[in-house]
């Protein structure tokens, strides 16, 4: 029998693993209302509509990867090298994990120019990442060298993502995260 009544925020973790793994398009309220215990009409007591959810679960990983990850950067007692190689752990800690690899890479690409609003809350999760790691590089580059740095590492370790699916090889990722590291000695 499904549950009754259950939180916004666990309506929101159990749409992530779905979307995660279906996609944007791919996933019904069906397939999410199933994965919390509800019936589909109950979901719409919780959300109006899979977009409003799919805001929702950005949000809420924005937020995660805000405060839990990208935090690391701004550590002042923490070294750069250091501040690198666990925001590396972080990214390899979540991507490993998970077969279908980054949910805002995978959403840049399967929406962007149909759902502009998605796309501008995926370009502030990325701007918020490429700020971390320009932080982290400020310390031994000039400005505009750190920015550069900073883009070029989120680029490579999004594209080590896509190529470690694909091929399903982590060495991928691990050797982005070399690259990465390497750029501070």
């Amino acid at each position: 029998m499904p549950k009754q009544k259950v939180s916004d925020k666990f309506i929101i973790k159990q749409s992530l693993l779905v979307f995660r793994k279906k996609g944007f398009y791919n996933t019904s309220m069906a397939d999410i209302a199933e994965a919390c215990g509800l019936l589909k009409g109950s979901l719409y007591h919780y959300f109006k509509s899979k977009e409003e959810l799919m805001k929702a679960v950005i949000a809420y990983l924005h937020n995660y990867y805000k405060n839990e990850i990208f935090a690391l950067a701004y550590d002042e007692q923490l070294g750069i090298k250091q501040k690198l190689k666990m925001l590396a752990d972080a990214s390899e800690n979540q991507f490993f994990a998970s077969e279908s690899g980054c949910l805002f890479g995978n959403l840049a690409l399967e929406t962007s120019g149909n759902i502009p609003e998605f796309s501008n809350l995926v370009k502030d999760f990325f701007t918020e990442w490429m700020k971390a790691m320009e932080h982290i590089y400020a310390h031994q580059y000039p400005p505009d060298k750190a920015l550069q740095l900073a883009q070029d590492s989120v680029a490579r370790v999004e594209g080590a993502v896509m190529m470690m699916r694909l091929f399903n090889d982590k060495e991928f990722l691990r050797r982005a995260h070399r690259d990465i590291m390497a750029q501070l000695e």
